[in-house]
């Protein structure tokens, strides 16, 4: 494994913006992430794992630190007349792993079609689109402790999976995905309670090469062009409301639409609606960041814009959302 120093980081994420890694390596084999692990202890640096870079934003400055980009491959697939069995390793991109599930139509993840990023990217944020979320299907993660040096299986329940959060995302540092397995059924089992698929599909029957393409299109059509301008998709994450609480916000919004979690329990509200409808955001901006025409809840930046500019629009829409709605909101995305 080599180990770089002072390498950008805005080509290996998808807002393609912000500074430097002190230092920089790429995980190929177990191997490479031990050595990894023992070059940051002796330099007494922390470590920060890159996957796909879909959902982080580096500052100006950079990272002080070693940046490990995990590219460990590998997908095995194991089937019988009920099931298919798919163990992933992290440094697959999850987008491919979908499109293998819906070609052995393997129902389950078809809903996460388009997600950027990696399987273990995916992993640690717990995914979640269309009233799907990954956790709903894993069986186990296999991880690489670094405190203890050496591989773990871990089940769904000691993962602490939660709304965009894990336990490898609580703990940040600690453990490095390896593999993730899922098991999907061969029954068909469409899931189209998201409003924008229960538009496209009413009541007809469904194919699970349809619903991966609806949601491919769906997604296309709500965010920015990679090839054109930066994002990392949803930047913050939906509040998730008592049923109470959720209930007399509604009495004052009673448009807006409320959402069952399938990832834990509450409500989950809208900031996009709220954004859009009761603060009129759509199009707020700071330099080259903006708020997406298409998606609110989305921030886009275009080539060359500071993470400074990215940071500060996001906190103008904190500070809106709690002085006018009085709700606090976090933002989905890793600030490095």
């Amino acid at each position: 494994m080599k180990v770089e120093e002072n390498i950008a980081l805005a080509p290996y994420t998808t807002f393609r913006i912000g500074g430097p890694a002190r230092f920089f390596a790429v995980a190929k084999s177990i191997d490479d992430i031990r050595e990894a692990v023992r070059f940051a202890n002796e330099h007494s640096c922390a470590v920060f794992i890159l996957g796909g870079g879909s959902n982080v934003l580096v500052d100006d400055a950079g990272f002080d630190g070693l940046v490990l980009k995990v590219e460990l491959q590998g997908v095995d697939v194991d089937k019988n007349e009920k099931e298919v069995r798919i163990t992933a390793s992290a440094g697959e991109v999850w987008d491919e792993v979908v499109a293998r599930a819906v070609g052995e139509d393997a129902w389950g993840i078809e809903n996460l079609s388009g997600v950027p990023g990696t399987v273990g990217g995916a992993v640690v944020q717990n995914i979640g689109a269309y009233g799907a979320a990954l956790s709903q299907t894993l069986t186990s993660v296999e991880v690489f402790d670094t405190r203890t040096n050496d591989v773990k299986t871990r089940s769904v329940g000691e993962c602490k999976f939660g709304y965009r959060g894990s336990i490898f995302k609580e703990e940040e540092g600690r453990y490095v995905v390896l593999t993730a397995t899922f098991v999907l059924s061969k029954n068909p089992a469409p899931n189209i309670s998201y409003k924008d698929l229960k538009a496209r599909f009413g009541d007809s029957s469904m194919d699970i090469r349809a619903i991966r393409d609806a949601v491919l299109a769906i997604r296309a059509a709500k965010f920015p062009d990679l090839h054109v301008e930066g994002t990392a998709g949803s930047f913050f994450k939906n509040p998730i409301m008592s049923r109470a609480d959720a209930d007399a916000l509604k009495a004052t919004y009673p448009d807006m639409p409320l959402f069952d979690m399938p990832e834990t329990d509450g409500v989950k509200v809208p900031l996009a609606w709220l954004l859009d409808n009761a603060l009129h955001m759509k199009g707020a901006t700071v330099g080259g960041a903006r708020l997406f025409e298409n998606q609110v809840l989305v921030i886009a930046a275009k080539r060359n814009t500071h993470a400074r500019d990215v940071k500060e629009l996001a906190s103008n829409v904190q500070k809106k959302v709690f002085e006018e709605l009085k709700i606090e909101i976090e933002p989905e995305v890793k600030i490095l």
